[in-house]
């Protein structure tokens, strides 16, 4: 199902002035929510929205918000969130951090509870992130650091498992 979602996600044209690999990044973001499960304490409501926050520069040009407007998961709507620091990021569940962002972070986000941390480089990955995009063969995959989900309290689908190029089980 997984996949069949994501395939639809990538097929469908880029969007004006994003390119494809970031259109397809937004869909993956996107369709994360739907195979994690976070700490119910994580809401403050059962109807609360999941938060997707891009920290610093946004290589999404609107495309993220385009995507997720009006969209629920599990009865939460989705909602973006620009932010410029590390304070910010317990206010979100999903943070993505694009490739040369780290220095916004410090170490202690790493492993916050209930956040679900995406990033693209190894230096995010090296500290603990626990979704990693790659590019293999110019398409966009991802890896996942199980033992950062399960320090941050996530319950990562096994659909979630098998798509990734690589898991890692250990810090």
């Amino acid at each position: 199902m997984l996949g069949l979602v994501l395939l639809v996600a990538a097929s469908s044209a880029p969007a004006k002035g994003i390119s494809k690999e970031h259109q397809l990044k937004a869909a993956f973001l996107f369709n994360f929510t739907k195979f994690v499960e976070w700490p119910a304490d994580r809401f403050e409501t059962t109807d609360s929205p999941i938060v997707i926050a891009v920290l610093g520069r946004n290589p999404f040009d609107g495309e993220l918000h385009k995507l997720v407007e009006g969209r629920s998961v599990n009865g939460r709507f989705i909602h973006v969130r620009l932010i410029e620091g590390a304070d910010e990021i317990p206010h979100a569940h999903v943070v993505y951090v694009a490739a040369g962002e780290e220095t916004r972070l410090n170490n202690s986000i790493f492993g916050e509870p209930g956040v679900l941390t995406v990033g693209e480089s190894a230096v995010f990955a090296e500290r603990g992130g626990v979704i990693r995009f790659t590019l293999i063969d110019g398409k966009v995959r991802f890896e996942i650091n199980q033992a950062s989900g399960d320090q941050a309290g996530l319950k990562l689908s096994g659909q979630l498992l098998k798509l990734a190029t690589v898991v890692r089980k250990t810090p």
